[in-house]
């Protein structure tokens, strides 16, 4: 089944770019988003794809992955911290100008009851680290007897295991801290907040929240792990992997690469679409600067370790085909060469997807035709989009 998955997304996915005459980049939404293009048809293969879908994640699982599978330790505390300071900066403004809106929640029973509810919280989530750890151990084990190297890491991502250890930590740290209160004692310290427990038995209510997040999850995990020990079990789970990560990855790859370098010739036939009189037509390309020809016409700056990770083609499309009609229109747009030779108009976009990009070369090379507008060079370096590379967990 596994093979299935990987094989039936590619033959539908081709055959519908092949036969299009034209690529709707409105399908990326009202930029053209190459990403967001690419993310739509992997979602409908998945929708109309059988195999696929007796493969796909649950709605509630898919929750849960997009939760914890790319967060870190870091960003759970960096989320609490947040919003905090945001419940922190409430109590401020609510006690300055509108004291009364709160409930009359005071007294030492109430200061109490939260103390308890934050004790029974801690010693849960230590409960639940315990069993993680024991469970990870279980699974070592198993593997090194089985030499199953490669079901390990299948394992550690469907059973949630790094982000759950990381939310479990955090929320740790969290509820430890908070013991003290730091932000509402701050507040009170420089005069401001008020004596109601309104703001903490929030701060409270977020904690209950997050640990009932973890459990869900660590019940998703126990049920992975006792899974684990059973052959079939992790047959099903390759298959998944398969269908949900290893799939999709290398569908939004390929479809990637193959859209961005299709998409110079696409502006060509969209601004011209009949060929002209002496067949000498304009060239666009993407992710090429053959050896340098041209010269640059747009600059692009340095910025370490940035990557390009999209383009916004319906911005690149629109500035592409106006500048190749006005080049096509003008005598300007082709220059003599040496023995009476002529150049056809040219641009190249030398920067290539997830690759950081050499400034030298430019954002963009023109060699004949007529010069970029001010409003078409502004339009082509925002369709750019330039990151930071992430680094993997």
């Amino acid at each position: 089944m596994s093979t299935s998955v990987a094989n039936e997304p590619i033959r539908r996915t081709w055959p519908t770019m092949a036969a299009a005459e034209m690529i709707d980049w409105k399908r990326g939404g009202w930029t053209g988003s190459l990403n967001g293009w690419v993310r739509r048809e992997i979602r409908e293969h998945f929708r109309e794809n059988p195999v696929a879908r007796r493969a796909r994640y649950s709605m509630g699982l898919r929750v849960l992955h997009r939760i914890f599978d790319n967060a870190s330790f870091l960003w759970f505390v960096a989320l609490y911290a947040a919003f905090a300071v945001v419940t922190g900066l409430a109590e401020i403004a609510v006690a300055a100008y509108a004291p009364r809106w709160l409930p009359d929640w005071s007294g030492n029973d109430i200061k109490q009851f939260l103390t308890n509810v934050t004790s029974y919280l801690i010693s849960a989530q230590v409960s639940a680290l315990g069993v993680v750890s024991i469970a990870i151990g279980l699974v070592t084990i198993i593997a090194q007897r089985e030499n199953a190297s490669t079901d390990v890491q299948v394992y550690y991502h469907e059973s949630l295991s790094f982000g759950l250890v990381a939310s479990s930590i955090a929320l740790l740290t969290v509820m430890c801290a908070q013991l003290l209160w730091p932000i509402q004692f701050a507040v009170h310290q420089f005069g401001y907040g008020t004596t109601l427990l309104f703001f903490k038995a929030l701060l409270t209510a977020a904690h209950v929240g997050w640990i009932l997040l973890n459990l869900t999850g660590l019940a998703h995990f126990v049920a992975t792990t006792l899974a684990f020990v059973q052959q079939t079990a992790r047959e099903r789970q390759r298959e998944r992997y398969t269908a949900n990560v290893v799939v999709p990855v290398e569908m939004k790859k390929r479809l990637r690469e193959q859209l961005f370098l299709m998409a110079g010739p696409e502006f060509v036939k969209a601004a011209c679409p009949q060929p002209t009189s002496d067949g000498k037509d304009a060239t666009v390309y993407l992710g090429n600067d053959f050896s340098g020809a041209g010269t640059v016409d747009i600059p692009l700056q340095s910025r370490k370790g940035a990557v390009l990770v999209d383009v916004r083609m319906e911005l690149m499309r629109w500035a592409v085909c106006r500048w190749l009609k006005r080049s096509i229109a003008t005598r300007d747009g082709r220059e003599e060469r040496v023995g009476g030779l002529t150049q056809e108009p040219l641009l190249l976009f030398p920067p290539r997807l997830d690759d950081a990009p050499q400034p030298e070369k430019g954002l963009c090379r023109r060699r004949g035709g007529v010069p970029l507008t001010r409003i078409e060079r502004l339009a082509i370096r925002y369709a750019f989009k330039f990151r930071r590379m992430r680094r993997e967990h």
